[in-house]
């Protein structure tokens, strides 16, 4: 799939902090620059976040709400590949869509190098999800069970 034009996006990743900083490091390294431009301008810090330790669990949401990006041509799978690899100890769910509502939903689970596209999930599959995400919430050591 491919998206035109505008872009927009809201992005969750969740995991240990020490973790989700290296990967804050990564957005500002410039890394994913080709694909969108100041990712670390679009991060907001979910509650807790600067007084909670190195080893609990935090969220940030990287999103740029109603103000598109504009953008010639974004494919989700390609920056996906990069983004998730990077995050592999994280939890990462969300979704992009352009100015036309073409829209692409992923997760990439804790443990994982790539993403699952959600979008092509049948009812049966979002109930899988729904477990492994309730598997997430309640695992002490944040690594994922499979």
């Amino acid at each position: 799939m491919r998206l035109h034009e505008e872009l927009y996006f809201d992005i969750s990743i969740e995991g240990e902090k020490s973790d989700v900083r290296k990967f804050i490091s990564y957005l500002e390294s410039g890394e994913l620059d080709d694909y969108i431009e100041s990712l670390p301008d679009y991060l907001i810090y979910g509650d807790g976040y600067v007084s909670s330790g190195d080893f609990e669990k935090v969220n940030v949401t990287l999103a740029n709400d109603d103000f598109g990006i504009e953008i010639g041509d974004f494919d989700p799978e390609r920056f996906l590949d990069d983004f998730c690899a990077f995050g592999k100890n994280l939890y990462i769910s969300g979704h992009f869509y352009d100015i036309d509502d073409e829209e692409y939903r992923f997760i990439s689970y804790i443990g994982k190098t790539d993403y699952v596209n959600t979008e092509a999930i049948d009812y049966s599959d979002e109930l899988d999800i729904e477990a492994r995400r309730d598997d997430y919430d309640s695992d002490d050591d944040g690594e994922d069970s499979d």
